[in-house]
């Protein structure tokens, strides 16, 4: 009975794979995946395991799972974690009962998911509307994960967490909790509130509060310049007039303007970003 059960689940990923293309099933080109390491693939191999324990443990409940979307697949990363799944690792997520995609998840620091990350400059964010609202890179390595998913993960209200190495090995981090990001008819309008903020440097990402998304070919900043354009390098992001939180989708290792890099630092570049996201705590 159970053999017939999970035959019927992978029945059901192979139909939502139909139809919502790569974003549901988690897996990577054919070149790419004969291009890994023995290392890599054993680590892939791990991560398909835990989504099959995933799985399987989403069959056992008896309901009482919280957040469970409509479709059975987890809302979000911190739901997974909850689940008993401890690893990091790239994992399929439902947070409105929609089609499914692919997300990295941070379950060692308690289940956030990661909307975006700069680790080496392998992916370019010099990119148009279009890309920003869909998403780019590889979820298990540099991406920004698109605005329409972030949209889907915040929408009833979410924290927000930023984690900056710099190249001389300090950190910096910050902590908003109450974060939203509205749908495409706002132009993905997105509001922060400051209270509560716990970081390491100057609360700053507030004076992007309630501003639309720009990018190079969409100015929607306060400025009557293009920001994204003349002082991003092309980076999008929620400018205001133009910006004080950063540059974080801007030039990985450039010095000065149009690299990434901090305001408070004097453009000094970044050498990591992440920036993740989960549910609030308790109710707003």
């Amino acid at each position: 009975m159970k053999s017939n059960i999970i035959v019927a689940v992978l029945m059901i990923v192979i139909e939502f794979h139909a139809v919502c293309g790569n974003s549901f099933v988690c897996s990577l080109s054919s070149d790419n995946w004969f291009a890994m390491s023995e290392s890599k693939t054993n680590e892939r191999l791990q991560v398909l395991e835990e989504q099959v324990k995933q799985l399987q443990k989403l069959l056992q409940t008896d309901g009482s799972t919280k957040h469970t979307t409509i479709e059975g697949v987890p809302s979000d990363c911190e739901e997974i974690l909850s689940s008993g799944i401890k690893s990091d690792g790239v994992y399929a997520i439902s947070p409105d009962g929609r089609c499914p995609f692919c997300v990295y998840c941070d379950m060692q620091n308690g289940g956030w998911t990661i909307v975006q990350r700069r680790l080496d400059g392998s992916v370019n964010f010099y990119r148009p509307w279009d890309d920003y609202v869909t998403g780019f890179g590889t979820v298990e390595w540099e991406h920004w994960l698109g605005l329409e998913k972030i949209h889907r993960l915040t929408r009833d209200g979410a924290q927000i967490y930023f984690d900056l190495d710099h190249w001389d090995g300090s950190k910096q981090d910050a902590h908003y909790k109450v974060f939203t990001v509205h749908g495409a008819s706002t132009d993905y309008r997105m509001n922060v509130n400051a209270h509560g903020f716990q970081g390491s440097f100057k609360e700053l990402f507030s004076y992007h509060n309630n501003m639309k998304f720009s990018t190079y070919d969409r100015d929607n900043d306060a400025s009557s310049s293009n920001c994204c354009k003349d002082h991003a390098d092309g980076g999008g992001w929620w400018y205001n007039n133009c910006y004080k939180f950063g540059m974080l989708n801007s030039v990985y290792g450039k010095k000065y303007q149009g690299g990434i890099g901090f305001w408070d630092t004097k453009h000094q570049p970044l050498k990591n970003v992440t920036i993740k996201v989960k549910k609030l705590n308790g109710v707003c």
